[in-house]
């Protein structure tokens, strides 16, 4: 049998109260998701206030056996400020469900980063949801799952453009095209003028189609 205590540092992207007061937890990680349990993390004296969702944390967690693992120390490393905001939280909400789904131990090297850039951008942005619709599809795009956008359509379902789906109008497709293939930050002035709202409708859709149901998908 396995023991073994392993460093990692990353996301809180999910808790959850488990009896006698233990926590369990998601991050998401630059090398994949990862869910431990804290003992006791919700006492008083826990470390609940440095694992709250979206806090940057550097943590030790015991692996033994085929059991989840139990995080043993975890340190703060930072906090975004402006997340609080509800619709902010949940669009936060969203893009995390979405990563920690895709974050594979092959994908999360080039996932991550798109992820932590995008929390910062919906944290801080006028228009949040123009950083959620860019970090979005590129966490699609490095999880493996992008859509071909081949058709003559405007229209978006299963990755191909056509008839049917969800409309993005040129405007839209062009912005996507950009998203998906334009360098980092080159195709956030396609995003200026773009329809957001039809692209975050095709990127909840194309989830659903690629990844299943998200549970953040019903607050948006």
């Amino acid at each position: 049998m396995v023991e073994r205590y392993r460093l990692e540092e990353g996301i809180v992207v999910g808790r959850k109260a488990l009896p006698q007061g233990d926590l369990l937890l998601r991050f998401l990680t630059p090398k994949g998701s990862l869910e431990a349990v804290a003992k006791k993390g919700l006492r008083p004296t826990g470390r609940s206030g440095r694992l709250s969702l979206f806090h940057h944390v550097r943590f030790q967690v015991y692996a033994k056996g085929e059991g989840l693992p139990t995080l043993t120390q975890a340190e703060l490393v930072g906090r975004l400020h402006g997340l609080e905001e509800p619709r902010r939280f949940l669009l936060a909400s969203f893009l995390a469900e979405l990563a920690y789904r895709l974050a594979s131990p092959e994908a999360a090297p080039r996932l991550y980063p798109v992820f932590v850039s995008g929390l910062r951008g919906i944290a801080k942005h006028q228009e949040p949801l123009l950083p959620l619709v860019w970090a979005g599809w590129r966490v699609v795009k490095a999880g493996g799952l992008a859509p071909s956008l081949l058709g003559p359509g405007l229209h978006l379902r299963q990755g191909r453009l056509g008839q049917e789906g969800v409309y993005l109008g040129e405007a839209g497709v062009e912005a996507l095209r950009a998203i998906l293939h334009l360098p980092g930050g080159e195709a956030l002035p396609y995003l200026e003028s773009a329809p957001l709202e039809r692209l975050f409708l095709a990127l909840k859709a194309h989830a659903e189609e690629t990844v299943g149901p998200l549970r953040a998908t019903a607050a948006l």
